[in-house]
């Protein structure tokens, strides 16, 4: 079976992209005058149609263009369509920008009234509540002036910061008696290798390089963290945590309760960390050590016909609704056959369309599961809700993945043929927790931290390890040997330089997740036609209101506990496997 992509139904060729970009540009020329004219609420009706319309086709285009770059980087003519693709959908949303300003200067009553009077406005009311939600917040010019001259110092931290990591030199390490050069491409293999003094080597090589940049790291977070205070001032947020909040209509509580959380179950993470020393003969184990995978050398290969197979059969539980998607998805949607001409290095997926490159490996096999999370995701959304509703937010939209991973993680572990392949499917279960839950919430536990002391004094380097330190001392346990260079490791937090507050959406992600396959399979108190209407809503709600559909209130800790009962009977079911092989 080949899994290639088939883009005719957004465009059947190159000249259809070029034309409708005509077409785009003679109803953004049409749509102007609604800019100067007095609105009803049916011509206000009709400018949201029209609206909505073009940035339905202006998509298009611009997934268009990027899908056949990605297919193809080598090609010029591929290039250049993504860059022709990209800019129109620049010149697009500047040119369409007048709306959301005349909406405002209408005020939120009269809007209300339109609606009242014409109920096709109705469909419209989340997007018309969120632009009056997020009014109080749009500030004048002059203070957007400001807000603008802080984003540009924070972009030119962020260029000295990727001049940094792209300049970084390492020591070169000692493997067989050869001399190898560590590099950024190179360094994770190095890490995760089973030969204990290979990865030593790297991590403390690794971890070096960085500290004998900690100063210039230091003074750049220092900056950043201090500019996006400056701007959540100006926009009226009582801080960095409310203003990225907020956007997505956010409590504040589920951060409190998830680090709350995190922090009571610390204990089982480390009780795993104990398990996998012992499984890796590891008396006293360093924080470098806990890299290694427990695959026993397992090699597991699988064909693209077996990974298809295997998929299904994980997905079956979801229903034959869900799996009737998959089948359509299967052809024409997924583009997994390894090509040199396509972009090596990346996975994702794209309206309808995932993107990876398959060989055959364990990762291959977890990449397309998850990706065909997201594109049944939208297709469904797509197939019921209004285009401006079609996407998922990023807080609820890794749900329907991580669903996948479980219970492809379940469907594996049950089928495994030896002792071994079972340890191995549970610890990577289990791993995928202490990564996306556990890591994520520490780093979201560091990065308050720091937004709390900038407000009183700089984050100098001493500041940041010694934080860091405590924070990961704290995390891991008493029971680990932690080298100097260790507390150095929030210079390679990458996130903390381009982002403000991410890291917490991949733990609620997998909490979400592990909630609802819990609910699905194990309580049975959600049904799959119910979890298909999740999926099906796009973001037609705010994503809190969302959860509702699944019965999860995140604000609740127990939601959260709950969400790591799976991690939990993972490491019990581990123990009892190591019991009964020895």
């Amino acid at each position: 079976m080949n899994l290639v992509w088939d883009l005719k139904e957004l465009f059947k060729s190159n000249t259809e992209f070029y034309n409708e970009i005509e077409s785009i540009k003679k109803m953004l020329s049409d749509i102007k005058k609604y800019e100067n004219i007095e609105l009803d609420e049916i011509l206000f009706l009709d400018m949201l149609k029209a609206k909505w319309n073009i940035k339905e086709l202006t998509n298009n285009i611009l997934v268009y263009g990027s899908l056949m770059y990605y297919k193809n980087i080598k090609s010029e003519e591929c290039i250049k369509l993504k860059s022709i693709a990209e800019n129109f959908n620049n010149q697009v949303n500047l040119e369409l920008s007048f709306i959301e300003r005349k909406i405002l200067s209408l005020k939120k009553e009269k809007v209300n009234n339109f609606i009242d009077k014409n109920n096709k406005l109705e469909i419209y009311r989340l997007y018309l509540d969120n632009l009056f939600r997020m009014e109080e917040h749009i500030q004048d010019s002059d203070i957007k002036k400001e807000i603008t001259k802080n984003t540009d110092n924070i972009n030119l931290q962020l260029d000295l910061y990727n001049n940094i990591l792209r300049d970084i030199k390492y020591e070169k390490i000692e493997i067989a008696g050869k001399l190898i050069e560590i590099t950024p491409s190179n360094f994770p293999k190095y890490l995760s290798s089973r030969d204990r003094n290979t990865r030593k080597q790297a991590y403390l090589v690794i971890n070096q390089a960085f500290k004998n940049l900690e100063e210039n790291f230091a003074n750049i977070l220092d900056l950043i963290c201090d500019y996006r205070i400056k701007n959540a001032k100006l926009e009226k947020y009582n801080s960095v945590l409310q203003k990225v909040l907020f956007e997505e209509n956010i409590d504040s509580k589920i951060i409190e309760s998830l680090i709350k959380v995190v922090n009571d179950n610390l204990s089982l993470i480390q009780k795993y960390l104990k398990i996998k020393s012992s499984l890796l003969k590891i008396d006293n184990p360093h924080l470098y050590d806990f890299t290694v995978p427990l695959d026993n050398n397992l090699g597991i290969k699988y064909s693209l016909e077996e990974a298809i197979e295997i998929i299904k059969g994980a997905l079956k539980p979801l229903g034959d609704e869900y799996l009737q998607v998959v089948e359509y998805l299967l052809k024409g949607h997924i583009d997994a056959m390894p090509d040199n001409n396509k972009h090596q290095s990346i996975t994702f997926s794209w309206h309808t369309y995932s993107f990876m490159n398959f060989k055959g490996v364990y990762i291959d096999l977890k990449n397309m599961i998850h990706e065909l999370g997201h594109i049944v995701n939208y297709y469904l959304s797509k197939n019921k809700v209004p285009y401006m509703y079609e996407d998922s937010t990023i807080f609820v939209g890794e749900t329907t993945s991580i669903v996948n991973e479980i219970l492809l993680n379940r469907y594996l572990y049950e089928n495994a043929k030896s002792e071994e392949e079972r340890i191995f499917y549970l610890s990577k279960e289990i791993e995928n927790y202490f990564t996306s839950v556990f890591k994520q919430t520490m780093y979201t536990e560091f990065e308050n931290d720091l937004y709390n002391t900038r407000l009183s004094s700089n984050l100098t380097s001493e500041i940041l390890s010694e934080k860091y330190k405590k924070l990961i001392k704290k995390y891991y346990g008493n029971n680990i040997i932690y080298e100097e260079v260790s507390s150095i490791e929030w210079t390679r937090l990458g996130h903390l330089y381009r982002w403000s507050y991410y890291p917490y959406k991949y733990a609620t992600g997998l909490i979400i997740a592990s909630v609802v396959v819990n609910s699905l399979i194990n309580e049975k108190s959600l049904s799959n036609k119910q979890y298909l209407e999740f999926l099906s809503s796009g973001s037609s709600l705010y994503s809190l209101d969302l959860l509702k559909k699944l019965n999860i209130n995140l604000t609740n800790s127990n939601i959260i506990n709950s969400g790591l009962k799976i991690m939990e009977n993972d490491i019990e079911e581990l123990e009892k496997i190591l019991i009964k092989i020895k």
